[in-house]
């Protein structure tokens, strides 16, 4: 009799220890572990231009050996960052023409915020802020179109907005100039990042991420993120499948979500990002990271939207910086993080 309650009892301790040493493991291997790259951050510019207030950044593929970017601005510019083996950058503007430029004149403002390249529809979606009398009108996420339906052509010529359902819902929480600042996409759905709940000056402790179906385009669930003290939503990222990187822009923080298959958070991890400038890690700004990505070999991006109240360091830290620095920051050229994601 003992001995059968021993194997009995052994049993049970052999099959606690696999699920414990199981579930750590997988713990582990989630971790969110991001390593700063040698030369970064740097300053988002070529050898005769920059970009302005740079808000969003989807990965595109790799091409003549370099990796493209789509990076937009929110001030109505989009363009293609090409990024060589030797992390020389090159920007060409995109011109946005015919049906697309004469729906986005109409609008009180081309405030793009986020940008995702659907690799699996071949499509590029835009969100755009809503702002002043029309906001309502205006927010939401767009189908860029380009020229012969190739991303490469240097030309969108339409735009298509998404209608999602049901659009009391998706508006809610929307206000003047406060839309979904963070928009990703996987094989089946879209990810919805509300950049906060603005009272005055100040943004709350949570916000929300929808999942919206990519064929019904309607809402799958509304998830909040209050217990995980995620206050603001800029961008966001797939990883695969229900998993999720996203830039909290107040907190200073990239963050990793996993959802299960009925969008319950199962896994959350955060790490801060290493604020600093160019060439001066001792150094702090005021940063507003507002954009992340991820690049085939597993690489993350994030871009400084500089916010041009604050982001030009006080005379106290300039003093002790080159005379390009300074320039750099007093032109408004946004900064760019590169990560080794491990």
């Amino acid at each position: 009799m003992f001995k059968k309650v021993f194997k009995i009892f052994s049993i049970f301790i052999f099959f606690i220890f696999i699920v414990v040493f199981s579930n750590a493991f997988i713990d582990v291997q989630d971790k969110l572990k991001l390593e700063l790259m040698e030369g970064y951050p740097k300053w988002l510019k070529d050898e005769f231009q920059h970009s302005d207030q740079t808000s969003g950044i989807t990965f595109i593929g790799k091409f003549d050996n370099k990796k493209l970017f789509i990076i937009v601005d929110d001030i109505g510019a989009i363009y293609y960052l090409y990024i060589d083996k030797n992390e020389n950058y090159s920007l060409k503007k995109i011109e946005i023409k015919g049906e697309a430029i004469k729906k986005l004149q109409l609008f009180a403002k081309m405030d793009f915020e986020d940008v995702v390249y659907d690799k699996y529809d071949k499509k590029l979606y835009v969100s755009i802020e809503g702002n002043h009398n029309n906001y309502l009108d205006e927010v939401g996420v767009y189908e860029f179109i380009f020229r012969d339906d190739n991303i490469l052509s240097g030309e969108i010529i339409d735009i298509k907005k998404i209608e999602i359902k049901p659009k009391g819902k998706i508006l809610e929480f929307v206000q003047n100039n406060i839309g979904f600042e963070g928009v990703t996409v996987d094989k089946k759905y879209f990810y919805l990042g509300l950049e906060g709940f603005q009272v005055g000056k100040l943004f709350a402790d949570s916000t929300y991420i929808y999942i919206v179906d990519k064929k019904t385009k309607e809402i799958i669930k509304r998830v909040s993120t209050k217990k995980y003290k995620i206050g603001t939503i800029c961008g966001l990222v797939s990883l695969k499948d229900k998993e999720l990187l996203g830039v909290d822009r107040n907190a200073g923080k990239i963050f990793k979500i996993q959802f299960d298959d009925k969008f319950n958070i199962v896994f959350y991890d955060e790490t801060n990002i290493p604020i600093q400038i160019p060439k001066y890690s001792n150094y702090l700004y005021v940063a507003a990271i507002e954009s992340i990505t991820v690049d085939d070999d597993n690489f993350v991006y994030c871009i400084d939207d500089p916010w041009k109240s604050f982001y030009i360091p006080p005379n106290f830290i300039l003093k002790n910086l080159d005379d390009e620095t300074k320039n750099y920051f007093k032109q408004y050229i946004p900064i760019i993080y590169k990560f080794n994601m491990k």
